[in-house]
């Protein structure tokens, strides 16, 4: 449990590692020879390694913890070796729908887990793109193992950026992967050895940002990779912008000012579903009506994020409702406020974000362990008045 006083947050901290670039890092190692340094320690990377290491050594039952981004990414693997696996979870991945297998090539024994996957990808596949683009991201890998193929990709398509991501880590090797509107041409041949750090995680980093804004305060966070020009996490600079607060990249540092300016603002975040929580948090001080739109992915994330997301903004005395795929925010002033992690890190941290500013209880609070276990060390370090009780 961790509970927090009204704070200031400022000061200088690194951004926490890139959750989504560790993984694909670990999966890069099942085409290549890699030396990473700065690898999480979050649960969620530590499931990628010992899933990929089980794989290499044959295993035939795979344990993916909570980590949905290694579960899509390692079903098209495994069809492109062949091989008949089984895979299981926690209870909250179980929860979780695996709709698009019905698009993908092979047997599923069900779509939740746990199921038996086996079968074999031909040189083209379709997959649906609504779900999650990780579906997309494992067929890239996997047609990297086997050489090359071609990947048609059922509109809607959400979280594009994320195929760029992995498309960039692809092509760090030396491998090709041509994106075309929904076609993905994917040739790989004599990749290269892979060798560098993990960069920071501009998702995770935004409760720190937030945090800063809520409270009156200013940070730097560093070792963060330069905004690509494709839409992804790094979109957060301008959005805590267009709010009236001061954000700006330079170099690997974003430096991120309250100035007392508080501007409602409307936002899709289907490309970029996990800056939801973070978002909510600072609506929830900008008077007026902001909006989250396109959000009803959401429901399939760690626990139900529409739901939560307004429980936790309920818990802390803010107005939202959701309705035909948008979260509507009314901000104010919060309250005082108590919240259990409903096993979802972000949550936990959007609502240590509100208690920066009201104060509160975060119950479960070890939850951030998923993407960040330092969160709450890195706060204290930002000067909250935080205290971490058994």
């Amino acid at each position: 449990m961790v509970e927090i006083e009204p704070s200031r947050i400022e000061g200088r901290v690194n951004a926490p590692p890139s959750k989504s670039l560790g993984i694909r890092y670990v999966f890069l190692s099942l085409l290549t020879d890699v030396s990473l340094r700065g690898l999480p320690e979050s649960d969620d990377v530590k499931v990628a390694v010992n899933v990929v290491n089980a794989l290499k050594q044959g295993k035939e039952e795979l344990y993916l913890g909570g980590s949905a981004t290694t579960l899509r990414m390692i079903i098209p693997v495994i069809l492109a070796l062949g091989r008949r696996v089984r895979l299981d979870g926690d209870e909250t991945l179980r929860r979780r729908p695996l709709s698009a297998l019905k698009s993908l090539p092979g047997h599923f024994s069900a779509f939740n887990l746990p199921l038996t996957v086996e079968g074999k990808l031909g040189p083209e596949t379709e997959v649906e793109g609504w779900e999650s683009s990780q579906y997309v991201s494992g067929l890239i890998y996997a047609y990297c193992l086997l050489g090359q193929g071609r990947i048609r990709v059922i509109p809607p398509v959400s979280s594009r950026g994320y195929i760029y991501m992995t498309a960039d880590v692809i092509s760090s090797v030396g491998g090709r992967v041509t994106i075309q509107g929904e076609e993905i041409a994917v040739e790989c041949r004599n990749l290269r050895r892979f060798e560098g750090n993990v960069p920071g995680d501009y998702a995770l980093a935004s409760f720190y940002a937030i945090g800063a804004v809520l409270t009156g305060g200013e940070v730097e966070i560093a070792n963060l990779y330069p905004p690509p020009s494709y839409v992804g996490d790094h979109q957060i600079v301008n959005m805590i912008e267009e709010t009236g607060a001061e954000s700006r990249v330079t170099g690997d540092r974003w430096i991120v000012k309250d100035t007392g300016r508080r501007i409602p603002i409307s936002v899709s975040i289907n490309d970029v579903p996990d800056l939801a929580p973070s978002l909510a948090a600072l609506m929830a001080v900008v008077p007026g009506k902001s909006e989250i739109l396109e959000a009803e992915r959401l429901r399939i994330k760690e626990s139900d994020r529409v739901s939560t997301i307004l429980s936790t903004l309920s818990s802390f005395g803010v107005s939202g409702s959701y309705s035909s795929g948008t979260i509507t925010i009314v901000g104010g002033e919060p309250r005082r406020g108590e919240v259990e992690c409903p096993k979802d890190h972000r949550i936990a941290m959007m609502a240590g974000d509100l208690a920066l500013r009201a104060g509160g209880r975060i119950r479960s609070a070890e939850c951030v362990n998923k993407s960040n276990p330092r969160y709450w060390d890195d706060l204290l370090g930002l000067g909250s008045r935080l205290k971490i009780k058994a």
